[in-house]
């Protein structure tokens, strides 16, 4: 509800006026439970009537228009009744008054003026808690608009400041400090007490948030100078500074013990009568050339100096000296683990540049590695993948890693083992039929593809697929689009495909089982999976995470294998690969009567004769007294793998590990 009118004081709302016009205005919210407002006819935004200083803020002069409205669609009658005393106000006006009002108006302005240019914030409020003065710093420091709060009640606005506990209470309260936000202040709270009455109170308040992070600063820079202190005398090199006029201002204990100086003063003599048989040239101490001292024992020191510049000023130095044979020791290592550094660092960028969503995938071998590597690259893209490896491999856990890393990942995804559905129903498991194309379509039914529509569809065991579905399968991958049986229109679908096989396609396609078209549709993207005889260091570690998994579905006490049985299963070619692994430690935490896993727990066919068992335990004594060295135990494997293998690559994807490394180690131990 809002009422335009005209105002028809001589004076416009000057202060005595708004003064009045405030006090009706607080009686009539108080009535109807309402904020009355006003503004300027052609005005967005009104102010508080229940304020002077916003009223006499806007300055309204004789004949201007003004709005009168109400904060609820039922204040109409408070919007009248307020009306009615604007209109009657000018019957107030007497002569004799002019002078009055005219000082009470420059007396406001110039209050409000001062208000608002001074730095502190300033709150002021009535007895019922309501704001009717906000400055321009409160506004910066709280972050509040002064035309947001005036008008309201403060702590709904300011909780901090608790404002209602002031109007209750006739003390001052002085210096206290509140957090606003980021900002911290402190405040000064005050009431207006007239007579013996409280009618309203003034909070002053200061941002002190800079003072609180000079405070911080200088605390941390006290911890700095501790921390830094520790470094100095942990450290193994000699540090020793000097200021412009090269007297000492601080050594470390090292330098002190690596110069046999403990005995003598050091702090405040010049450097040069440290080491009087030494020359300091100036491009020593400008940082150009270093140091070589041989003391009387024969040990040799390297003495390098830095300038320290502050604020584009040398302010001294700081000199590091360091045993010659330390460094030369330093060297050699560093040389000896060069080779194994760039090892890791590959092994490392292969490792960072797989999607979170691979860490499903149990195994650290180098050649799982690299095909999880490519998996997560094609992730990135909707290119056509196609897994290959031998049953067991984990071909669709792969899928479901790529299908999830990739774009459509919140999409479905759709599986379909194209070995499990007979011939002539695969069509209509794919593409889906219309009501009625043949006995028992009673009602329509969608494929695969179209439910995968938007996600992905993982089509596994495809070289099993007849050659008439085969080319259906290159038509729906070219155009995009499917037919369901019986359907009279094409059906437009948004689908990834990948396809995993264990079938040798290249064979198949010279024999003319598979079209060879089909298969440069497919093979876009190649990853493959390594059987698990090719990864037996991952072994132990998928027998930890089957073990965990078993004991939780069954309910069952966590087991451990026995390192006779974990011999067995390394020992093992797994021809049904990780699914047969899971299914053998399955039976074996079902079985075992305790919380072991032996070798009597797995299956026959895995358990060692004891004539292999006798023959293991001839070459290496693991009694106590002739344990093999690492290194002989990894010469060995190197030898016997490449022996095997014939190649540097393919030993190492018999071990597990680069063929980099195998490289490496062939040199190490000098094999041929």
């Amino acid at each position: 509800m809002e009422k335009v009118m005209i105002i028809k004081n001589k004076n416009g709302l000057h202060t005595r006026v708004a003064a009045m016009v405030v006090r009706q205005a607080q009686i009539i919210e108080k009535k109807y439970k309402c904020q009355l407002f006003i503004k300027r006819l052609n005005s967005r935004s009104g102010v508080p009537c229940n304020s002077v200083l916003p009223l006499v803020s806007l300055k309204i002069k004789y004949g201007e228009s003004v709005v009168v409205f109400c904060d609820r669609p039922t204040g109409e009658e408070a919007v009248l009744m307020l009306t009615d005393f604007l209109e009657q106000t000018p019957q107030f006006e007497l002569p004799e008054t002019e002078a009055v009002d005219s000082l009470l108006q420059e007396s406001t302005l110039a209050s409000e003026k001062i208000f608002e240019s001074i730095n502190n914030g300033l709150i002021a409020m009535d007895s019922q808690g309501i704001i009717n003065i906000f400055n321009r710093a409160a506004e910066e420091i709280t972050g509040i608009k002064a035309s947001d709060i005036i008008g309201k009640k403060g702590d709904d606005w300011v909780p901090n400041f608790n404002l209602q506990d002031l109007l209750q209470s006739k003390d001052e309260k002085l210096g206290l400090k509140h957090k606003i936000g980021k900002k911290w202040v402190i405040t000064n709270k005050s009431p207006i007490i007239v007579g013996d009455e409280i009618v309203g109170g003034v909070v002053v308040f200061q941002d002190i948030s800079q003072i609180e992070e000079m405070s911080w600063e200088l605390h941390s820079i006290k911890e700095l100078k501790e921390k830094l202190n520790t470094i100095l005398e942990t450290v193994d090199d000699g540090i020793c500074m000097i200021d412009q006029s090269r007297q000492i201002t601080y050594v470390n204990y090292p330098f002190v013990k690596m110069f046999k100086k403990e005995g003598t003063q050091v702090l405040s003599r010049h450097i040069g009568e440290l080491f009087p048989q030494e020359k300091f040239s100036e491009a020593f101490f400008m940082g150009q050339q270093d140091l070589m001292i041989k003391t009387d024992s024969g040990r040799e020191f390297i003495m390098m100096s830095r300038l320290i510049v502050i604020e584009e000023k040398c302010r001294g130095n700081v000199l590091v000296a360091r045993e010659v044979t330390e460094i030369e020791k330093l060297a050699e290592r560093v040389e000896a683990l060069s080779a194994k550094a760039s090892f890791l660092q590959d092994e490392l960028s292969k490792k960072e540049e797989l999607n979170p969503s691979f860490n499903c995938i149990m195994g650290k071998s180098g050649a799982l590695i690299e095909s999880l590597t490519i998996a997560s690259k094609a992730a990135r893209t909707d290119a056509t993948v196609l897994i290959r490896g031998e049953s067991g491999t984990g071909k669709e856990l792969v899928a479901r890693a790529i299908h999830r890393a990739g774009a459509r990942g919140d999409k479905a995804f759709v599986s379909m083992n194209c070995a499990a559905i007979p011939s002539n129903l695969l069509e209509s498991e794919l593409f889906g039929y219309e009501k009625g194309a043949f006995t028992g379509a009673f009602k329509e039914k969608r494929g695969k593809f179209e439910l995968a529509d938007g996600g992905t569809i993982f089509l596994d065991e495809i070289g099993d697929m007849d050659k008439m579905m085969q080319a259906k399968l290159l038509r729906v991958l070219q155009e995009q689009e499917i037919e369901r049986i019986g359907g009279i229109r094409p059906i437009k679908i948004d689908v990834r495909v990948i396809a995993a096989t264990n079938a040798p396609l290249e064979k198949m396609m010279e024999e003319g089982s598979f079209r060879k078209d089909l298969y440069y549709r497919l093979n876009v993207i190649t990853v493959m999976l390594p059987p698990l005889r090719q990864r037996k260091g991952d072994i132990p570690l998928l027998v930890e995470h089957f073990s965990e998994k078993i004991s939780r579905k069954y309910d069952l006490p966590h087991c451990t294998i026995t390192k006779k049985a974990l011999a067995a299963l390394e020992q093992y070619q797994f021809p049904g690969n990780v699914r047969e692994l899971e299914n053998i430690i399955e039976s074996g935490v079902t079985l075992s009567n305790n919380e072991w896993v032996t070798i009597d727990d797995l299956p026959a066919y895995l358990r060692l004769s004891d004539h292999d068992l006798e023959k293991d335990e001839k070459r290496y004594d693991w009694s106590g007294e002739n344990i093999p060295t690492l290194e002989e135990v990894e010469k060995e494997l190197i030898g016997k793998a490449l022996k095997k293998a014939g190649s540097y690559r393919q030993a190492g994807i018999l071990l597990g590990i680069d063929h980099k490394t195998v490289a490496a180690k062939v040199k190490k131990y000098q094999l041929s």
